[in-house]
């Protein structure tokens, strides 16, 4: 692997996809909170076209920051071949491949799933989110948001709690916890009520199809016999 900052010395490749700004805006925002760079090289050929990796590259080139790359004997018609492999990578090849390389967030992250097996990866990866959202791309490059990853053990907590007491499994699929997640962050709720109502009425809880029914259900629950202090989540 090589460095350098004279981004004069690459060349662009039209056979690769158009650089997209939203995301170079993204890298660039991110590359300034975390230099991740020297983790995810771009690849070039032996005219050193850039082969993958021209978002970071921009970005590089808006910080002035050190650019790595790998040289190797390549192609244009090997892009869709790589960019068809890394397609094959889903979000926990990812996660295990920076967990590898040390990347503090990322080594939070698999912490997290190791913790909580049950639950879905997706939901990990919203909950721990400080914006709560799935960054997928981000993700890809190396660059990963955990702010709110304590939140995520509260939910995840919260949902093995209800799992012991009433024995259902759906509290771990990737919508119920997100519904959960904001009736947490709801004035006047509080899981101890919820649990309280469920048990008076245990087959008003049940698994539902999307995240707006979870919280319909968590609402109705949850508000039933209450004249004040009740949530509005749907």
């Amino acid at each position: 692997m090589e460095s350098t900052k004279d981004y004069s010395i690459f060349k662009e490749c039209s056979s690769n996809r158009e650089v997209d700004p939203k995301h170079v805006n993204k890298l660039v925002n991110a590359i300034q909170k975390r230099n991740l760079l020297h983790v995810n090289p771009i690849v070039v050929d032996e005219k050193l076209c850039v082969i993958d990796g021209q978002h970071r590259l921009a970005a590089a080139k808006i910080l002035k920051v050190t650019i790595y790359y790998i040289q190797d004997h390549i192609n244009r018609k090997d892009i869709s071949m790589l960019n068809s492999n890394q397609k094959n990578w889903n979000a926990m090849d990812y996660i295990n491949f920076y967990t590898i390389e040390k990347v503090n967030t990322f080594v939070q992250l698999s912490n997290l799933i190791n913790k909580y097996p049950e639950m879905a990866i997706s939901a990990l990866l919203t909950l721990s989110n400080s914006e709560g959202r799935r960054d997928i791309v981000q993700l890809k490059d190396g660059y990963l948001d955990v702010l709110a990853i304590n939140h995520a053990k509260e939910v995840c907590d919260f949902c093995k709690e209800l799992n012991h007491r009433f024995e259902c499994e759906f509290v771990f699929d990737s919508r119920f916890p997100l519904a959960l997640s904001k009736a947490i962050n709801t004035e006047n709720f509080r899981l101890e009520n919820l649990i309280e109502k469920i048990e008076g009425n245990p087959r008003a809880f049940v698994q539902c199809h999307t995240k707006k029914q979870y919280l319909e259900m968590i609402e109705e629950i949850f508000n039933r016999n209450l004249s004040k202090n009740k949530i509005r989540l749907s």
